[in-house]
């Protein structure tokens, strides 16, 4: 049982602010918040889907909060928890614009915070992707004591692209079980250290390992997909399978899969989570008996007949040839996430990697300090497999 939380804030122009976790009642006042500050184009379901909030807003898996004034609601903000992987997420902050400048929305993060890794030790990370269209998400993390890890650039698109920074709280027990001697490909090695400007963490082995599509000139075949979208169908058989080597590998915590691409020999089996609403995709797992690069090269190219615009990966940091097939696969790495994934009774690193079918646009993105490193990172790698490689073809 989520236990209760609740405090009053005493604004001296604007009067009593009641932070607590959100009732059912206060649903349409939430919307009514969220709609203030983004209009119609916020995207994420668990705010715009009434049956979701709900579901949400009773679960003990989740903390919602909200921050109430005079009977309206001028805050918002969830934690999903995840028990089992001991992992939370944070996300939905919002304030309203006249209250910004009471640090409600510290007030609220750090409430939670503090009672699921240290009053209740209920989990070892906290993670949260913060928005870029201010730098204020950001500076919010940072001031709690967030590392910084990684940038999506393009991550989703409703009007315009947006690009999201990813971004972790750590308990010393998460660095305790943490497993040491990560073994990465070059190009993630300097996301890594980014990281360890940040971190105490142990120095990587760094391997150059190739596939048979590591050169350029070699084509990647691709093999035609069938696609199911019966959501429910999708996650039982999600649990049944047994998934290949390289998907053990791949990890995206709190998402459900609700699309699977077939092949017509039936022996390959893709399990995505896609959202149509702002062509956001991720991929959770599955099974092969091809090479994973000409895999993950027919699913990006499925995607993009599909109208989607963005495609992601979780990779552990300690198979670099599952790596490298993703960098063959033009997967570009965009941030290092310690501790991520719980396995037995230690914390695996990942390495994010994300593909995207849109031309990059960054003209109304605002970062913060290291978060510029990696931007600057990603676009290296990115013009290396996207336009150098057609000069090195033209030389050799």
């Amino acid at each position: 049982m989520r236990e209760k939380i609740e405090k009053v804030v005493e604004l001296p122009d604007k009067g009593q602010v009641i932070i607590r976790l959100a009732k059912t009642q206060d649903m349409r006042r939430i919307q009514m918040l969220y709609t203030e500050i983004y209009g119609a184009s916020y995207s994420v379901s668990l705010i715009t889907d009434r049956d979701k909030m709900r579901s949400a807003i009773e679960n003990d898996n989740y903390y919602w909060l909200v921050a109430e004034c005079k009977g309206r609601i001028i805050g918002s903000l969830v934690y999903a928890m995840d028990l089992k992987d001991r992992l939370s997420k944070a996300f939905g902050a919002v304030v309203s614009m006249e209250f910004r400048k009471h640090d409600i929305a510290y007030i609220m993060m750090k409430l939670v915070l503090d009672d699921i890794t240290q009053k209740r030790n209920l989990v070892d990370v906290v993670y949260a992707t913060t928005r870029t269209a201010s730098s204020a998400p950001q500076r919010l993390t940072d001031s709690l004591g967030f590392v910084k890890l990684g940038i999506f650039p393009n991550t989703h698109k409703v009007y315009d692209n947006e690009t999201h920074c990813l971004t972790a709280y750590y308990t010393e027990s998460s660095l305790k079980k943490r497993k040491p001697h990560p073994n990465i490909i070059p190009e993630v090695l300097p996301f890594y250290e980014i990281v360890l400007k940040q971190m105490h963490l142990d120095k990587p082995k760094v391997e150059n390992v190739k596939t048979d599509f590591s050169d350029q000139k070699q084509k990647i075949p691709v093999i035609e997909l069938e696609v199911i979208t019966a959501s429910e169908f999708v996650k039982r058989r999600f649990k049944q399978i047994s998934h290949g080597d390289f998907f053990k590998s791949t990890y995206m915590p709190f998402h459900d899969p609700n699309l699977i691409f077939v092949s017509k020999d039936g022996n390959t089996e893709l399990y995505l989570h896609y959202y149509p609403k702002d062509k956001y995709s991720v991929i959770m797992g599955g099974f092969t008996d091809k090479d994973p690069v000409v895999v993950l090269e027919s699913a990006a190219r499925k995607l993009r007949e599909m109208n989607m615009a963005y495609l992601e990966i979780l990779i552990d940091a300690y198979h670099p040839l599952y790596q490298r097939m993703a960098i063959d696969a033009r997967f570009i790495p965009t941030g290092y996430f310690p501790c991520a994934k719980k396995v037995g009774n230690k914390r695996y690193d990942c390495i994010a990697f994300s593909r995207t079918f849109d031309i990059l646009d960054f003209r109304n993105v605002k970062i913060i300090s290291l978060y510029r490193n990696i931007l600057k990172e990603y676009l290296k790698l990115w013009r290396e497999n996207y336009i150098e490689v057609v000069f090195q073809n033209e030389r050799t």
